[in-house]
């Protein structure tokens, strides 16, 4: 009988060690659907070593922040060498042109810094960060939509064409996002939902890296202001809500920020008749971030510019101050109900296209 017993506690054990080791062998592994694009993306550097195990696993604010730096860099630094470029945004680049007015005393890591440049994460505060909270499915696809949304020029499917039962749950916030990210191919629901309140895991994140990657992307300070890589007399203070411009003057008058602006200033129509009044303050005021400031579309910014007077304009979907104390440019971004769908202006209700720029008086 005691022999029987021992028999029967040694196939226990023996079971349940087996158990433990399918466990954690199924742990290492992702699932059937995502091992295609795991280990693809693994290949291509998307996945830090740390997030290659618990796929099943829900990801955290901190983890899906990573992810979206990888992709971002990677996806610049193969673009760069496919162009024959040599100066392009590099992580450590942006951190060193780049001065943060906000830090997260909870996350003080250098990615989460970046995903906060990069505009696809914000606080839950002006100081915390939450990095360990897990996301959702709709906080997910407003993150990857922040993201890439000016050169993705965002269009929105309509809550019929989507087909979600779920879809009237959706946060109002995260509507626009959700009806973006399936537009654009970046997130779509299944089964007839969205399922916007369930977790996100990390081998589905992985799986809109991919999407994410391949899909169109500028390179934008907080998702908003596109940057010339080489233009490197510029530096950027960042805050919640406002981007600031400084130029810092180089020893060489043949940077391609110099040759950039002087070229513009005597090119453009409004400003070469005045060559004589050409400054790089002034130069770069009109024509360092001509997609967002549309000199050529809103002429009434160039006249004070030209000589040097101080002004500030409403674009709507933002603020800008020209010739400030601190700083050539401040954009002050408004809040909005959508994303990019042209340069000029957000779409989904505000403010509405085209943009009627507006002088704010002093």
């Amino acid at each position: 009988m005691m022999k029987l017993i021992r028999i029967i506690a040694s196939l226990l054990t023996l079971s349940l060690m087996c158990g433990i080791a399918a466990a954690k062998a199924a742990d290492g592994k992702p699932s059937d659907w995502a091992k295609t694009t795991v280990n693809e993306a693994i290949a291509m550097g998307l996945v830090p070593e740390r997030l290659q195990m618990k796929y099943q696993d829900p990801i955290t604010r901190e983890e899906f922040s990573e992810l979206i730096v990888r992709t971002i860099f990677v996806k610049l630094k193969e673009e760069a060498e496919r162009q024959g470029l040599s100066d392009y945004w590099t992580p450590e680049k942006v951190l060193r042109k780049v001065d943060l007015d906000i830090e997260f005393a909870d996350a003080r890591q250098e990615h989460v810094k970046l995903a906060f440049i990069l505009g696809s994460v914000n606080g839950v505060s002006e100081s915390q960060f939450a990095p360990n909270r897990r996301i959702t499915r709709q906080e997910a696809a407003t993150m990857l939509v922040n993201t890439s949304h000016i050169a993705n020029k965002m269009s929105y499917l309509p809550k019929e064409q989507l087909r979600y039962a779920d879809f009237d749950k959706i946060a109002s916030w995260a509507k626009p996002a959700v009806q973006a990210s399936a537009a654009s191919g970046l997130m779509e629901g299944a089964g007839g939902k969205f399922n916007y309140a369930g977790h996100f895991t990390r081998e589905q994140s992985i799986a809109t890296m991919l999407r994410l990657y391949r899909s169109p992307y500028v390179f934008a300070l907080r998702g908003n202001l596109a940057v010339n890589p080489a233009y490197n007399e510029l530096r950027y203070n960042i805050g919640s809500d406002y981007i600031q411009v400084a130029y810092h003057p180089g020893g060489s008058a043949q940077t391609a920020l110099a040759s950039a602006m002087y070229r513009s200033w005597h090119l453009h129509p409004a400003t070469a008749e005045a060559k004589d009044q050409f400054s790089m303050e002034k130069a770069i005021a009109l024509f360092a971030f001509s997609g967002q400031l549309k000199p050529n579309d809103y002429p009434a910014v160039i006249e004070p510019t030209i000589v040097g007077r101080t002004s500030k304009w409403d674009y709507g979907w933002m603020k800008v101050s020209i010739f400030n104390k601190d700083s050539v440019l401040r954009f002050e971004i408004a809040p909005s109900k959508g994303y990019m769908m042209d340069m000029p202006a957000y779409m989904y209700g505000y403010p509405p296209v085209p943009v009627k720029v507006r002088p704010i008086p002093e």
